[in-house]
């Protein structure tokens, strides 16, 4: 991949980490719906039929908090980046400038 085909902005890689905190929340929210709903069965199973929903449940709750971390991981990644990124910007920015060549530029 050439540079020329790659651009970004710090600006819109902290909007691309809100966006997935924002998919985070969402994803969240309707897991913990149908958890809800889930639990609401609850009463329903007896014997090894609960032991075994029950055992489900404490695995759905670790694939949640798995997958919340994940997400949750990747938004503060971008957010690293962005900051990352405008350090070197910065710092690009400033070697440029501050080149002067011996008896000036002649263009």
């Amino acid at each position: 991949m050439s540079t020329a085909q790659f651009r970004t902005e710090a600006d819109v890689m902290r909007n691309a980490a809100n966006n997935v905190d924002d998919t985070n929340d969402s994803v969240n929210a309707e897991l913990n719906r149908l958890q809800d709903v889930a639990q609401s069965t609850r009463d329903y199973w007896s014997g090894s039929a609960q032991a075994s929903f029950d055992d489900l449940m404490v695995r759905f709750d670790d694939a949640e908090r798995r997958l919340s971390e994940a997400l949750g991981d990747i938004a503060s990644n971008i957010r690293d980046n962005a900051s990352n990124f405008e350090d070197v910007d910065a710092t690009n920015s400033d070697a440029f400038a501050n080149i002067a060549p011996a008896g000036g530029l002649v263009l």
